[in-house]
């Protein structure tokens, strides 16, 4: 046998069932693995889990615990494998020990041994297993008899070491050696009589394992085979369900094609028949609309047909009063005659006073030497208290129409009448129309300049407002030519063009029906500049009454919001005094774009600016006053680019239209279907917003040109019809491209909710049209 020096203590360190088994046993168990101490290791405390200590009660603190592992790492860095030498004093004591442990582990060995064997031999049937454990229980009773007389040699041994100092260490080591072997070969016994206990019992529960197992494979098998048996009938069940239903689907098939057939013959019977209710819908349409007009019509012509009578009535009646009285004027005139002959014919001649101061015999009495009794209603219309024509209480602009000027004026002893003005003279007039007890307006009625009467719309008896009024004469005066007493305009005038010859007029407006009860300061001009303003407003003004107005500074016409107007107004009349050039000029190509700046014709010193032959905006000169230095405005598509004159020269002027066309993003063609594909809460917003803007009065009802504003008009007319109306390009085109300015004032809530929309629509559009 083959053995090895190896501390006791340590070998029952690494054995961990040794270990047990000893502190079952009732001792402490290995040495303190402090280097040089002999104590038995420290108990466990109670109720405290984990592995039991390594070191005594006085080693097992933090500072010693590391004493011995430093000892412990040197050692094994000193010696590596090598064998640690046990001292004779060391050897005896835990051979002592050691000795006392077996002597009282022997007995219960044998007796779980037994134990063991007892058990084996009641729960095993197997003779394998029996003869296996006695052969582990002999051998295991030869061991401990073999440990047992090794033992009492080591004893010999150590006493004859004790005697003997020069061959002790030799004993010493033979009966360590002896006594570890005796050791291990009782815990390897142990450990196979424990094994053994374990492999029968794992043994029985394979068993009763693979009973259990076998019992539950055969109801499954029974199982499975009742299953199988259903699923057998089940799949003839369905192989004949199947067989029926290929047949099925075969009849179904052929029903399929006949009805398909019979659908499709319908379906174009359908379609013929649509075409044909839609024809018939169209026809009866316009046959309904046309005998509503008929209907109209009649309505109408019978009603005109009815004042026609009246009116003839009236004016019969008139004529024969007039002819009462003008018999009865005719009578008193003859008596007159008569009386004054016969005074005649009893006076003396006597001498004229008037034949005496040199005034001649044949000149009629002027106005001044007429009775007061003889003075007409039109002479106190046209003076007042000998100061020259009256200040009319109101001025309407109504544009240019048919190349004249039309305006609506009203004096004050035309009390609620207005007079329709074509270049100055008297085209017609209008009045509202009140109850018979004068509480209520029933409309307004209309006369040309003719006096006679002109017609409202179509089943109406009155024009709605005052408004529409003045447009009927205006259409009914476009019907003649105008007169040939009309006044020379300046060219001055006819060369602002339209928009800037409606802002003059606006502006001169305040100063033409300036008084001293209304008008502050305006008022206290002289008469001729308010007649020179007068005229401007009645759009007739001359080459005099222009330089009249130039004439006047901000010193004249005060710090007023008219006046300041005015001034703004008038600054058209005189542009810049000096350009650095007065034909087209070629800005050079910018952006990959031709850009060129060419005369505006309706501005006297701006300018065109043009990309590519296209207008894409405009620049004007602007001096508020005749000492401030000239100014630019810039215009991109109709929107004004910064607040005012600006810019201070012409070309950062075209510059900034320049950049502003640069960032524009050009909307689609006029039938692209990107238009139709709007979404519909964008379609109903415009629908709202668009519904709450009034194109009658206001800015949008003054737009400049008339056919922009025309095409403005129909487009919102469109975009109110409902909610859910699609519009097309030529309607959606001309609101994206609208400038702020021309949907309302500055302070308009309706126009800047409309301008927010038309923005929403724009961007998706555009996002929509660069994502195709």
């Amino acid at each position: 046998m083959t053995t090895t020096t190896t501390r006791p203590g340590l070998a029952a360190a690494d054995d961990k069932w040794l270990a047990n088994k000893l502190l079952q046993a009732g001792f402490g168990g290995p040495d303190c693995d402090f280097p040089e101490c002999t104590a038995a290791r420290a108990p466990r405390p109670k109720g405290k889990p984990g592995p039991p200590p390594k070191f005594c009660v006085q080693h097992n603190n933090r500072r010693d615990r590391q004493i011995a592992y430093r000892a412990q790492e040197r050692l094994k860095k000193e010696q590596g494998a090598a064998p640690e030498p046990v001292p004779v004093e060391k050897a005896v004591a835990r051979g002592a020990r050691e000795e006392q442990v077996l002597a009282s582990l022997l007995p219960r060995v044998l007796t779980a041994l037994e134990a063991v064997h007892q058990g084996q031999q009641a729960g095993a049937d197997t003779a394998a297993v029996a003869a296996h454990i006695e052969q582990v229980t002999s051998d295991a009773g030869e061991q401990v008899r073999q440990a047992e007389e090794r033992r009492e040699e080591a004893v010999q041994d150590a006493e004859q070491a004790r005697g003997e100092a020069s061959r002790s260490e030799e004993a010493a080591d033979h009966a360590r050696t002896e006594r570890q072997a005796a050791l291990l070969e009782g815990a390897c016994a142990l450990r196979e009589a424990a094994a053994a206990d374990q492999r029968a019992a794992a043994d029985r529960a394979a068993l009763d394992e693979l009973s259990e197992s076998h019992r539950r494979l055969r109801d499954d098998h029974h199982e499975l085979t009742g299953a199988h048996h259903q699923l057998t009938v089940r799949n003839g069940e369905l192989e004949q369900s199947h067989t029926t239903l290929t047949g099925e689907h075969g009849r179904l098939l052929a029903a399929h094609g006949r009805l398909q057939g019979e659908a499709e013959a319908q379906r174009s019977r359908l379609e013929e028949l649509s075409s044909q209710h839609t024809r018939l819908a169209e026809t009866q349409r316009r046959t309904a609309a046309a005998l509503a007009a008929a209907q109209s019509e009649n309505t109408g012509l019978a009603a005109r047909l009815d004042e026609v009578q009246s009116h003839r009535e009236e004016v019969t009646a008139e004529n024969g009063r007039l002819t009462g009285m003008l018999e009865e004027e005719r009578e008193r005139h003859r008596q007159e005659v008569a009386a004054l002959r016969a005074q005649l014919d009893v006076a003396p001649p006597a001498a004229d006073p008037e034949t005496a101061a040199g005034h001649g015999d044949g000149e009629a009495p002027g106005p001044g030497l007429t009775d007061g009794s003889e003075r007409t209603e039109s002479d106190e219309d046209t003076e007042t208290d000998g100061e020259g024509p009256a200040v009319p209480l109101s001025i309407i602009d109504l544009g240019v129409h048919g190349g004249s000027g039309w305006t609506l004026v009203r004096y004050e002893s035309d009390h609620s009448s207005w007079r329709v003005l074509r270049d100055g003279e008297i085209a017609g007039s209008i009045r509202p129309v009140h109850s018979l007890h004068g509480t209520s307006l029933l409309g307004w009625s209309a006369r040309t300049g003719s006096a006679l009467p002109v017609q409202p719309p179509l089943g109406q008896k009155y024009f709605a407002n005052r408004e529409q009024a003045a447009g009927a004469v205006v259409r009914d005066g476009l019907r003649r030519p105008p007169g040939t007493t009309t006044a020379a305009v300046a060219e001055a005038f006819t060369a602002l063009g339209e928009p800037r010859q409606n802002a003059l007029v606006a502006a001169v407006i305040p100063l033409a029906t300036a008084t001293p009860e209304r008008g502050g300061r305006l008022a206290q001009l002289p008469r001729a500049v308010r007649d020179a303003a007068l005229r401007t407003a009645l759009r007739v003004p001359g080459e005099q009454e222009l330089q009249q107005l130039t004439a006047l500074d901000a010193a004249a016409l005060g710090r007023s919001k008219e006046a300041r107007l005015l001034l703004g107004a008038l600054q058209d009349l005189a542009p810049a005094d000096a350009q650095e050039e007065t034909g087209p000029v070629n800005l050079g190509t910018i952006g990959g774009r031709a850009w060129r700046l060419e005369p505006d014709p309706a501005y006297t010193g701006g300018y065109r600016v043009l990309a590519d032959g296209a207008e894409v905006g405009g620049i004007a000169p602007v001096r508020r006053r005749k000492t401030d230095t000239v100014r630019w405005t810039a215009e991109h598509r109709r929107c004004t680019l910064g607040h005012g004159p600006a810019w201070a020269g012409r070309d950062t002027a075209a510059q900034a239209v320049i950049t502003a066309e640069s960032a524009w993003v050009p909307l689609p063609r006029l039938d692209d279907e990107s238009y139709l594909r709007i979404p519909a809460w964008l379609r109903s917003n415009l629908y709202g917003a668009a519904g709450r803007v009034d194109v009658r009065r206001g800015r949008l009802a003054q737009l400049q040109p008339g056919a922009y504003r025309q095409q403005l008009h129909a487009a919102l007319a469109q975009a109110r019809r409902t909610a859910a109306c699609r519009l097309r390009g030529q309607h959606l085109a001309v609101l994206l491209d609208a400038a702020r300015e021309d949907l309302g004032a500055a302070g308009s809530a309706a126009a800047d909710r409309l301008y927010e929309v038309i923005q929403e629509i724009r961007a998706e559009l555009v996002s929509g049209a660069e994502t195709a």
